[in-house]
């Protein structure tokens, strides 16, 4: 049996955005668990190296996870240049 797939009428703003264009965020615990360093190892990184900077939420840092992935693919082509 074959599905079909019915687009929704135009205009219908009950939908959800796409998921290419919500964004993630990761907690600073998240970065460090993501690469097992410490704060300081984020701070120094952030100072030293292109590292993106976090997004303020009061006193809370968070990073869009799109900008640590495109970091993440800028070290790997330093590393095999």
């Amino acid at each position: 049996m074959q599905l079909k797939h019915n687009p929704p009428a135009a205009g219908n703003s009950n939908l959800a955005a796409p998921q290419s264009q919500s964004t993630t965020f990761l907690q600073a615990r998240q970065v460090r668990d993501r690469y097992n360093v410490s704060d300081m190892t984020i701070w120094r990184w952030l100072r030293e190296q292109d590292f993106p900077q976090p997004v303020y939420i009061g006193r809370l840092r968070f990073w869009r996870l799109s900008d640590i992935e495109e970091w993440e693919a800028r070290q790997a082509s330093k590393g095999a240049a």
